[in-house]
């Protein structure tokens, strides 16, 4: 394997880890949900699902995930509305959790399928990936640290998938370590604003689907 090929995994995962640092996107608001509520388990499993989404988005910008979407324009708009549904719905659950919500104490077991399908579910109905890949593969050619080959995305791919999961199983570890300091009523405004947080993600992609319609229907 040539020096620079040996690279391009080491790149794949800065770019997973750094890109995913930022407590901004539905999959870290649930993550961190659930490092708080003591589910931690259900958050690295959530993490895993959410890598493998994403991981497949960065290796497809290598083959020209743009090109794909100048032929199937239909393609972002639907995920908007998929995506603004779901995360309307786990954000109204989280608002909705009362005191006896759970106890961080006593963690809730659940469907390891269901965290992993439910991660990568949310994450490939997220269309701002779409761009973000797109844009990181485009500025990583270039840089010139890797050449435009189809054949070194499965590399790339693989290293953006372990920068995720290892970036979330830092948070986790994290909330682990210093979430037992907050206190219960705390914790439940806290979810309680997460959820608002995921909610008002899911009216940003609805209004995004909405005036697509209003562009398209003229």
């Amino acid at each position: 394997m040539r020096p620079r090929v040996a690279l391009v995994p080491v790149i794949g995962f800065l770019f997973g880890f750094l890109g995913s640092v930022p407590v901004a996107g539905p999959i870290s608001v649930l993550v961190l949900e659930r490092g708080l509520s003591g589910r931690f388990r259900s958050g690295l499993l959530l993490a895993i699902g959410s890598a493998v989404a994403e991981s497949v988005y960065a290796s497809l910008a290598f083959y020209g995930l743009s090109a794909l979407l100048r032929r199937y324009p239909i393609i972002v708009p639907v995920s908007q509305c998929l995506g603004a549904l779901v995360l309307l719905l786990l954000g109204a659950v989280l608002v909705r959790r009362g005191p006896g919500g759970g106890d961080p104490s006593r963690p809730v077991r659940g469907s390891s399928h269901g965290d992993v399908l439910l991660g990568f579910s949310i994450t490939a109905l997220n269309p701002t990936l779409i761009a973000t890949w797109t844009a990181a593969v485009t500025a990583l050619y270039a840089s010139g640290l890797v050449k435009a080959a189809p054949g070194q995305a499965p590399l790339f791919s693989v290293g953006v998938c372990a920068g995720i999961i290892v970036w979330f199983a830092i948070l986790l570890w994290l909330t682990r370590r210093y979430g037992a300091r907050i206190s219960r009523p705390a914790l439940d405004r806290f979810v309680r604003l997460l959820g608002l947080v995921l909610m008002g993600m899911g009216v940003w992609f609805g209004v995004k689907f909405l005036q697509y319609l209003a562009v398209h229907a003229r």
